[in-house]
């Protein structure tokens, strides 16, 4: 996929006002991103990693009402500039790999006042603020959030479909794993649990169990720094009817959540329409056994339902994931401008589907894949 350098140049652009309204806002002089996931919100999708999962990075980005800075150690400052940030107007500012780079911040700003988003002596912790400034996504995030939902879609639907009895979870794990990063996705979260592991998992971290009948696959994949989340199931020879019901039920209080996501209204709205439905189908305490999924972009989860009650923004994504003991169902959305969320990691046509009407809305929803 080609994104036109103008909708990228305006994402930049777009970001750097909505940090410096900020700033302004807050009465601060300027805003520190430490964390990956503002380093790469903010850059259009570089990173300041080495060490994949680390919350911070090498470098450090300032923004202050006229100027921008990028901090990294003499040993990254010119695979940073020329990789990570390159053609973006940022000043280097460099530093020895065994001092403290907050010193280094500290020379350049003096005595201003620094907003952060991590708790740094000297600067005014603002996580939250810094939070919800991601959670609009521009055009070019939009376009980008589609191309990573189709692969990953995609990718584990043809993995599903060629997968046999007696595989490991671990090789399973490995092989989908190459197809993502071949295409340049990291699986933040790879989740996958075969047969009975599936009831008593909620969170089926891989082991060297064998697949016998049943799978369910859980994936968070992320490129450019953008989250996308899905989970499909499969099984080996006639479906139980139980498993079936279960599936259909849980994929009910999907479509309650995925409706009731609404532009302008407070994130709750989903969460509380969740835990009806819930006990509308016979489960009233099925919620508390498992959290329901939230916000997502540029983390796994921006925020947990029932953490924050956050007004949903025009083209925010959230991911809900509403379980029923040994059934999962799992999309990313996203919020539109107009009509109701859209469903970005569609599955392909040979793959089942249940449509329910909620509110006037139909929603599809995947079932269990029979082998």
């Amino acid at each position: 996929m080609e994104i036109s350098q103008h909708l990228l140049q305006e994402e930049l652009s777009i970001k750097e006002k909505r940090v410096r309204d900020l700033a302004d806002r807050l009465n601060l002089d300027g805003i520190c991103l430490f964390k990956y996931m503002n380093y790469a919100w903010f850059t259009g999708g570089g990173t300041n990693r080495v060490v994949t999962g680390s919350e911070r990075g090498c470098s450090i980005l300032l923004i202050l009402k006229d100027k921008k800075y990028v901090f990294a150690p003499r040993n990254e400052i010119e695979r940073i500039t020329t990789e990570q940030v390159y053609g973006q107007d940022f000043e280097p500012v460099t530093y020895d790999w065994f001092s403290n780079p907050v010193q280094a911040i500290k020379e350049v700003v003096g005595e201003a006042k620094i907003g952060s988003d991590l708790p740094i002596a000297g600067m005014e912790s603002i996580s939250d603020d810094i939070d919800r400034l991601r959670f609009s996504l521009t055009e070019a995030e939009v376009l980008k959030a589609k191309e990573i939902a189709q692969v990953c879609s995609d990718e584990t639907a043809v993995f599903i479909a060629g997968m046999k009895p007696g595989i490991t979870e671990q090789q399973m794990a490995a092989e989908l794993n190459c197809r993502l990063l071949w295409q340049g996705i990291k699986p933040a979260v790879l989740l996958i649990g075969t047969d009975e592991r599936v009831f008593t998992c909620r969170h089926p971290v891989v082991t060297d169990k064998k697949l016998e009948q049943y799978g369910l696959v859980s994936l968070v994949g992320e490129k450019w720094g953008i989250h996308i989340t899905l989970t499909r199931s499969f099984y080996f020879g006639n479906i139980p009817q139980e498993l079936k019901e279960k599936q259909i039920k849980v994929n009910q209080v999907d479509a309650f959540m995925i409706a009731n996501t609404i532009l302008g209204k407070h994130s709750d709205l989903a969460f509380e329409a969740c835990k009806k439905e819930y006990a509308d189908l016979g489960y009233p305490n099925e919620w508390k056994l498992h959290h329901q999924g939230g916000a997502i972009g540029y983390a796994p989860r921006e925020f947990r339902a029932g953490e924050r009650n956050e007004l949903v923004q025009a083209n925010q994504m959230f991911g809900w994931n509403p379980t029923l003991q040994g059934t999962k169902s799992e999309s990313t959305i996203l919020v539109q401008k107009e009509g109701g969320p859209l469903i970005l990691d569609t599955v392909p046509k040979w793959w089942p589907t249940q449509e329910i009407e909620v509110n006037g809305q139909v929603i599809a929803r995947p079932i269990v894949l029979e082998m």
